[in-house]
């Protein structure tokens, strides 16, 4: 008897080590993301909105309301940063959202009269054509009707009060990853990369990483010396 209740306890340690291991391999780049503080980048229209530890997500100001990069993960968190910043939810007209991964679309919530944009390409993980990963596709907050999301093609260029926006398909991270460039200079990145010291590498998250190195790769040939990228979860990069 005591073999047997030994030998049980042995399994679920064992159980438990390898379930904490695979959490801890997973969870670690996690770890490794910095995020710049709410504020206004320096000299220019754009906001930077903090959220979770980890993640940005951003606002360009116009005549007649915000036009938003992602919409984060935590309401309470994101409205908080808001409130901050002195800026009203209300007042943000338009999203544009990198990809559907649940940290750049769960606080949609928040903003129910915005237009919201994507990648059409990015439909296959939200419509069920596609799945992210093993326990399947990415869900949009049940307050958003999927059909009035606006979809985007590859290199659309859309003006908006004044503000010029490229939407720029770049797969790899999600299979309809989308970037925007804004004015020709301010290049927004969602997950396309992971960025340290300047260094571009793929994401760790990635569900292509091939695809990702050939996204990387388009990246620094659209690059100029003056752009500026804007990440979700490694901040901001002069070149």
């Amino acid at each position: 008897m005591k073999k047997a209740i030994k030998r049980t306890l042995l399994i679920v340690a064992g159980l438990f080590i390898l379930f904490f291991g695979v959490g801890l391999i997973y969870y670690f780049p996690m770890f490794l993301m910095t995020t710049a503080e709410t504020g206004a980048f320096s000299n220019t229209s754009i906001y930077i909105i903090k959220d979770n530890i980890g993640v940005n997500v951003y606002l360009i100001k116009t005549d007649n309301g915000y036009i938003m990069i992602d919409a984060g993960l935590n309401v309470k968190n994101i409205d908080n940063s808001l409130n901050e910043a002195n800026i009203n939810s209300n007042d943000i007209k338009w999203i544009f959202l990198t990809h559907s991964d649940g940290d750049h679309i769960a606080a949609l919530t928040l903003f129910p009269n915005a237009e919201i944009y994507m990648s059409k390409d990015e439909f296959k993980l939200i419509d069920g054509t596609m799945k992210r990963n093993i326990l399947g596709g990415n869900n949009i907050p049940s307050s958003v009707n999927i059909n009035n999301i606006i979809q985007l093609s590859n290199r659309q260029e859309l003006l908006i009060n004044g503000i010029k926006i490229e939407c720029i398909l770049a797969p790899g991270h999600t299979i309809g990853s989308m970037l925007f460039l804004i004015d020709d200079k301010y290049l927004f990145t969602g997950d396309a990369i992971k960025l340290k010291n300047g260094n571009m590498s793929v994401h760790p998250y990635s569900m292509d990483k091939n695809l990702a190195k050939t996204t990387i790769n388009q990246i620094k040939e659209i690059i100029g010396d003056d752009y500026i990228l804007f990440t979700s979860h490694y901040g901001i990069h002069n070149n």
